[in-house]
C-alpha cells in the first residue's frame, strides 16, 4: 500500500451531512479491499484485512445503532434489507475477529467479507442515499448522534483491543 490508509478523524465529522461520513467509510473499505486483493506482500495483505475487519465492525455499529433507526421512515423495507445484510456480514466479521490471518480459512473468509461489503455499499449508494436526499430530512440531529456514537466507539476501541485478532 503506497499511501497510508487512515480512518476519518472524528473531530471533522460532517454533522450536517452524515451521509458524507458514511461515504468516507465506504471509500476506506474499498481502498482496504483493493489493498487486500491486489497487494503482493503477505504482511500488507494481513494488515489490510485487519484494518478492514475493524473498519467494517465500527461502520456496522454506527449504521445499526444510529443511522438506520434515524432514517428508517424513508424506506422501512430497504432498511430491513440492509439490517439483514449487516447481520450476515457481522457474523463473518466476528468470526474473523476470533482467528488469526494465518489460518487456512482466513483468506476465503476475508474475500467473502469483501464481496458482501462491496455489494452492500453499492446498494446503499445507488438505491438508498438518493432516496434519502430526495426525502429532504434535516440530517443534523442524526449527524450529531452519529458523531457522538463514533467518538465513544473509538474511545472504547482504544481502551480494549479486539478479541484474539492477530496478525
Amino acid at each position: 500500500m503506497d499511501d497510508p490508509i487512515t480512518p476519518r478523524n472524528t473531530e471533522s465529522f460532517p454533522v450536517d451531512r452524515p451521509v458524507e461520513a458514511l461515504l468516507q467509510d465506504h471509500n476506506l473499505a474499498r481502498k482496504l479491499a483493493d489493498a487486500y486483493l491486489n497487494d503482493t506482500s503477505m504482511a500488507a495483505k494481513k494488515q489490510a484485512a485487519i484494518q478492514l475487519v475493524q473498519a467494517l465492525h465500527a461502520h456496522s455499529r454506527l449504521e445499526e445503532s444510529v443511522f438506520y433507526p434515524g432514517v428508517r421512515r424513508v424506506d422501512p423495507n430497504m432498511i430491513s434489507h440492509f439490517e439483514e445484510e449487516h447481520q450476515k456480514l457481522d457474523d463473518v466479521v466476528a468470526t474473523l475477529m476470533g482467528m488469526t490471518m494465518d489460518e487456512p480459512q482466513a483468506d476465503q473468509m476475508v474475500r467473502e467479507m469483501i464481496n458482501m461489503a462491496l455489494h452492500h455499499i453499492q446498494e446503499e449508494e445507488d438505491q438508498f442515499f438518493p432516496k434519502l436526499q430526495q426525502a429532504n430530512i434535516d440530517m443534523t440531529p442524526i449527524g450529531l448522534e452519529m458523531q457522538s456514537f463514533e467518538a465513544n466507539l473509538v474511545h472504547t476501541q482504544t481502551q480494549v483491543p479486539p478479541p484474539r485478532m492477530r496478525r
